[in-house]
């Protein structure tokens, strides 16, 4: 692994751009192709924003950890939230209740993630919550750019970036 980077947040909108913008921004500076990189934007930016939109947890946080390798990313989202089960989730294209209680269309996100991910995989989280998996292979702009993603990995990278935020003020 060359760099975790963990994310502990408040179930909040506003946060939603931050873990993408992050992301974005490690994997620009890794030397990653422009598709893969807007492809990991949108797939973290919708799992973030299922746990804001549906999670519902008590301590209204939740967790998101990229663990960048040589040769793909992890995404993983975990919420502590009521959890959910497939076949109680409508149909893509349906209408659904928002925020603040005026209806949508909606149900694309996840569909969304499945297509762009090459894994995708979904965990109950002990004692309630969903965890949510989803990893895609990199491809790097040069070859110098791969060769140094694999020294990277190969010589102790490993690092790790731990990050919290609070609600309590504009983002």
């Amino acid at each position: 692994m060359i760099l975790k980077l963990l994310l502990d947040l408040p179930e909040h909108q506003s946060y939603v751009r931050i873990t993408r913008l992050l992301g974005r921004t490690l994997l620009e500076y890794l030397g990653v192709i422009v598709k893969d990189i807007d492809d990991i934007e949108m797939v973290v930016g919708e799992l973030c924003a299922n746990v804001v939109r549906h999670s519902r947890s008590s301590d209204r946080r939740f967790q998101m950890t990229l663990e960048y390798y040589a040769d793909r990313i992890s995404i993983v989202v975990e919420d502590r939230g009521t959890g959910f089960s497939f076949k109680d989730v409508p149909e893509v294209g349906t209408r659904r209740a928002d925020f603040e209680g005026a209806d949508r269309i909606g149900g694309f996100g996840l569909e969304l993630v499945r297509l762009l991910s090459d894994h995708l995989e979904f965990h109950r989280t002990d004692p309630q919550g969903t965890t949510v998996r989803a990893e895609k292979r990199l491809n790097y702009i040069t070859q110098a750019a791969a060769d140094e993603a694999v020294h990277l990995s190969k010589s102790g990278g490993g690092g790790q970036v731990v990050m919290g935020a609070s609600c309590g003020r504009d983002v």
